[in-house]
């Protein structure tokens, strides 16, 4: 039985979200262009400080902590971009490389949102990374709503 288009409700009562390859592959390429572009401004920031000077610089450090940022939270989304993850009342199971891990809502000890792009990343007592989901689908949401109601997250702009 089908929910809606982006996410699949089995007899159990658990939501599977799919993971498109299109989704996987737009996020591979957009977090390689924004390592490309901290790299290629930290370049740049270095030869105009050594040709012409501190003050040259300009606003060169503005690009290179927002694209160094993006990177950095794209990176994190990486990890888990090609993992599956189906959840229901009691908790959630991520399927990753033919490996599939159970947690319970309470095994969700921390959670951080990136609000400016909107990635929610889950880690446990521990302090380890359980999982980091992008919303970038009305699935994805789904679930980070459903954590939000669950466990609770509270929501910063970096």
């Amino acid at each position: 039985m089908e929910s809606n288009a982006s996410q699949k409700t089995n007899y159990h009562g658990k939501v599977t979200i799919p993971n498109p390859l299109l989704h996987q592959i737009l996020t591979y390429i957009v977090v390689l262009f924004f390592c490309c572009v901290t790299l290629i401004s930290c370049i740049w920031a270095v030869t105009l400080m050594t040709t012409e000077g501190f003050l040259s610089v300009g606003g060169v450090p503005v690009i290179i902590f927002f694209a160094g940022y993006s990177s950095y939270v794209g990176l994190l989304v990486l990890r888990y971009r090609a993992a599956k993850v189906t959840y229901g009342e009691k908790g959630f199971t991520i399927t990753q490389r033919g490996n599939s891990t159970s947690y319970i809502w309470s095994d969700i000890v921390k959670t951080k949102y990136y609000g400016m792009f909107q990635v929610l990343k889950l880690s446990n007592a521990k302090g380890k990374t359980i999982y980091t989901i992008h919303g970038i689908t009305r699935a994805n949401k789904q679930f980070i709503q459903k954590i939000g109601k669950t466990v609770g997250f509270t929501t910063d702009v970096f």
